[in-house]
């Protein structure tokens, strides 16, 4: 009878040992499957099309067609009345409430130059998320991480302090992540083939 009762005492220790330890496993399990930022969009193939997808024009698209079919694109009851235009001396930027364009005059055959997002690109919210957020959802690409550069950011006023950008090659693409404050601050795609600026 003793050794019955041993041998029940010594398994229901070793179930619950074996019980614990598989718990802890599950959870260990669980914890290492949280990611960061989910994110569906395989980012560099888009960019790499030339493409932000909340942007219904490509990198190339061509200026007149831009010119004329934009206000198409822009939602009923829009504060966007037209499509501003701002002529500098080599560059021409078309400027569309939350996005902007740019090409050189010298390039204007070769369409769009740069595409510049200011509310969303890639599914990312301005002003939400922050840097590891998009290195996470871009994935293992190779990226270079530094101070946001006036060349960086020559489509704002003046770059801003506090801020950095991230820069991947998408093909033959610049796309860059520029962040103020630690949040994402605007997302530039760049055909360096054509804009030399």
């Amino acid at each position: 009878m003793k050794i019955k009762s041993l041998l029940a005492v010594l398994l229901a220790a070793v179930l619950t040992l074996t019980c614990t330890g598989c718990a802890e496993t599950n959870d260990d399990e669980n914890l290492s499957s949280v990611k960061p930022l989910e994110h569906s969009l395989n980012i560099l193939k888009i960019a790499e099309q030339g493409q932000i997808p909340e942007i219904p024009y490509k990198l190339g698209h061509d200026i007149e067609d831009l010119k004329n079919t934009f206000m198409s694109h822009i939602d009923e009851g829009s504060e966007i009345i037209e499509l501003g235009v701002n002529e500098g001396e080599k560059t021409v930027w078309l400027e569309g409430g939350s996005m902007t364009f740019c090409y050189e005059k010298s390039e204007k055959e070769n369409g769009i130059s740069v595409i510049v997002a200011h509310e969303y690109a890639y599914d990312f919210a301005m002003g939400v998320y922050d840097a590891d957020d998009i290195i996470y959802a871009v994935g293992s690409e190779e990226y270079e991480r530094a101070e946001t550069t006036d060349d960086d950011a020559f489509f704002l006023p003046a770059t801003p302090d506090n801020s950095e950008c991230i820069k991947y090659k998408a093909g033959k693409y610049d796309l860059r992540f520029i962040f103020v404050d630690g949040f994402l601050g605007a997302v530039s795609l760049t055909d360096p083939e054509h804009w030399d600026n």
